[in-house]
């Protein structure tokens, strides 16, 4: 039971260090003046969480798609991909 709460705990910490990674870069500067931090916050959370729940682990190549994923909510979808 206690392995397993350590496990927790390292696991969200990683993951906060990788949010802050990039909360902190260049790229957020782009969402900033038409998101709240909050907001942009939440919405990266939310997809690392689902990258790491599919089973990424590695918090370089996370902070990776967390870079694509703000520079994709900036830009928008591309348009010649349509999810299928």
């Amino acid at each position: 039971m206690m392995h397993c709460i350590k496990f927790v705990i390292s696991m969200e910490k990683y993951m906060e260090e990788v949010i802050d990674r990039i909360m902190n870069s260049e790229e957020i500067n782009l969402l900033s003046n038409s998101q709240s931090r909050v907001e942009i916050k939440a919405k990266i959370g939310s997809y690392i969480a689902k990258l790491s729940s599919a089973g990424q682990r590695d918090p370089d190549r996370l902070t990776e798609y967390g870079l694509a994923y703000v520079r994709e909510l900036h830009r928008g979808p591309d348009h010649r991909y349509t999810g299928c």
